[in-house]
């Protein structure tokens, strides 16, 4: 599986080749940020199970390193770790300790990385973007899909998949748990940081104003389009001489062959 160069984001693995050159050509640069983020050491809880260890993200990157320590102890992926579930971030760790089962006692921390902009997630957002550009911009409502749309439309529909991005971030911000991706300290945990949602805030209002400044174009949707000449049209330029009148031959001449006869 191909990966972004110099990351682990999986590339074309879009359901179409056009959403896998969206996101990966258009979408990937300018959220980097956000498809590997790294997690230190995170206390996994004990499922229901007993058996099985989750952690806070899903969505891990294959191919990076994951490092998993109990009590301290580092395991090894391929014999004392199993069933890791890179999609929920589950996994077992370590051998049984009592009657087959892990104990509630044991500490299990996890070093992983994940993609918060998943491929599914940024597909969806993309196809939303689309909708938008249909109804909202100037001229008749249209229907394009991702597949048909024109290429000059690409700009404009990442621009507006990119600030549904940042209102995302925006709203989990709220939570508690999402605060984690974020470089607060503990102390601020619980309030936030003002600075960050402002931030977010204007990348998200500096994408919207310059989709919306496309999509004001009268000539967005139409193009440099002209009409194909009407009967209309030739005989406004058609005189009484040699020209005829079936409309087949232009009259050229300042007066559209016009002449006065001997009796004026």
């Amino acid at each position: 599986m191909s990966v972004y160069p110099g990351t682990y984001i999986a590339t074309g693995i879009g359901s179409t080749p056009k959403f896998s050159h969206l996101v990966d050509d258009l979408m990937t640069p300018r959220l980097m940020s956000f498809r590997q983020i790294h997690i230190n050491d995170e206390p996994c809880e004990l499922k229901s199970d007993r058996m099985t260890w989750f952690t806070v993200f899903g969505r891990w990157l294959q191919g990076e390193r994951i490092i998993i320590r109990k009590n301290g102890m580092m395991l090894d992926l391929g014999t004392e770790v199993q069933n890791i579930d890179y999609t929920y971030g589950t996994f077992q760790a370590g051998v049984p300790d009592i009657d087959g089962q892990r104990v509630s006692r044991d500490m299990v921390e996890a070093t992983y990385v994940f993609d918060y902009f998943s491929q599914p997630l940024l597909e969806g957002l993309l196809t939303a973007a689309i909708s938008v550009v249909n109804m909202t911009a100037v001229g008749p409502p249209t229907s394009y899909t991702i597949d048909s749309a024109p290429t000059n439309w690409e700009g404009v529909i990442v621009d507006l998949a990119f600030a549904m991005c940042m209102e995302k971030l925006l709203l989990d911000y709220d939570l508690w748990r999402y605060r984690l991706v974020f470089a607060i300290g503990p102390n601020e945990m619980d309030g936030g940081g003002n600075d960050i949602a402002g931030q977010l805030t204007t990348l998200k209002q500096n994408a919207e104003e310059r989709a919306n400044k496309a999509m004001e174009n009268p000539k967005f949707k139409t193009g440099n389009y002209l009409a194909p000449p009407t009967g209309i049209y030739f005989s406004s330029i058609r005189g009484f001489g040699s020209g005829g009148g079936n409309g087949t031959q232009f009259i050229s001449g300042k007066l559209r062959g016009w002449k006065p006869n001997k009796m004026m």
